[in-house]
């Protein structure tokens, strides 16, 4: 007989591959859309003048707008204080994982887990600083690009999916405060992880400084990575200004986290890159070889992070047992520097 555990199991992994299949499908059309009819001579041409130190420049940008995110996601635990190079690989190492499987919540559940089993991060205050990140960065985003698409005079098929986007993040951030006023009642005392959740936002609600310094570190990651876009662009000779290329790439991102994809986005990722591009008067093939960069550049930072952390302590290395923590608390060779700080 098969049990109820039995049973979950299996539709998860049916509605996983059912995921796949449409995100493979949908990825193999967009990619396709996105070189249809381009001129490859131009591409090999792109690529053949690579410019190796700006995308490296653009590469060390986007690790500290990385960082300021960190710092971000420190900030918000207010009951709990976590290092920051801890919150930065944790942070990393579930975007990485994420970026690497058809499976888009993995980022959440990593960093979930990691938090909870081996850094003895309270499951409640996890789930609300995690909760409060996400709201952050849709509202941060979406007022961006309203604000940006407000400015042009042409904004063709933009303006209904920003406008959408930024009142499913309003609603969002609306939620919060809903909850918290409903916080006393009895059936929000029901789950224990959500009453923890709960008080984990009331601390956060009664530390203004805290929200208010998160949400100017959530506005300078996501401006830092418009930079970063910018400066590719310029080392690759496309004539767009940082303004254009912010909006390219918050628009870029925005669209491939909505739209079931491939690993990594890929091919949703390059036609987001081209479509906002051609708005722009860039051509196709300077758009797909800046598209094809600027994907490496932005995913490979918390690949490698994802890549260096569970080859380090297992894919069932999340929870510490004693002996590993005493370890981790020992002092030890320099050799194993980097399993004892992460």
């Amino acid at each position: 007989m098969i049990g109820p555990q039995s049973s979950l199991l299996k539709r998860w992994f049916r509605d996983t591959r059912a995921r796949f299949l449409l995100g493979g499908a949908i990825s193999l059309v967009l990619g396709w859309l996105s070189v249809r009819g381009i001129d490859w001579d131009l591409v090999v041409a792109q690529f053949q003048e690579f410019p190796v130190a700006w995308a490296v420049l653009s590469m060390i940008v986007v690790v500290v707008a990385n960082i300021l995110r960190a710092c971000r996601w420190q900030a918000l635990f207010v009951s709990q204080r976590l290092p920051l190079m801890r919150l930065f690989v944790v942070q990393n190492a579930g975007i990485g994982l994420n970026n690497l499987v058809p499976i888009r919540v993995v980022s959440e559940g990593v960093q979930f887990a990691l938090l909870t089993l081996r850094y003895r991060v309270k499951p409640g205050v996890a789930l609300a600083t995690m909760s409060v990140e996400r709201v952050l960065d849709m509202v941060v985003t979406s007022t961006l690009l309203l604000i940006g698409l407000s400015l042009l005079p042409d904004k063709g098929d933009f303006l209904l999916y920003v406008v959408g986007a930024f009142v499913f993040a309003i609603g969002s951030a609306l939620a919060i405060p809903l909850m918290l006023k409903f916080s006393h009642r009895p059936f929000m005392n029901r789950i224990p992880v959500v009453a923890a959740m709960v008080g984990s936002l009331l601390d956060m609600s009664k530390s203004r400084g805290a929200l208010c310094v998160s949400f100017l570190l959530t506005l300078g990651h996501w401006l830092l990575l418009g930079m970063a876009a910018w400066i590719l662009a310029h080392g690759m000779g496309l004539d767009i200004s940082p303004f254009v290329a912010t909006l390219t790439i918050l628009g870029t991102i925005y669209f491939t986290t909505s739209v079931p994809a491939l690993p990594s986005g890929l091919g949703t990722f390059e036609f987001a890159v081209v479509y906002v591009l051609k708005v722009f008067g860039v051509s196709q093939a300077m758009a797909f070889s800046y598209g094809v960069v600027i994907h490496a550049v932005f995913f490979l930072p918390p690949i490698v992070v994802a890549v260096l952390l569970f080859s380090t302590i297992g894919l069932r290395g999340f929870r510490k047992d004693a002996a590993t923590e005493a370890l981790e608390t020992s002092t030890v060779a320099p050799s194993n520097d980097l399993g004892r700080r992460i």
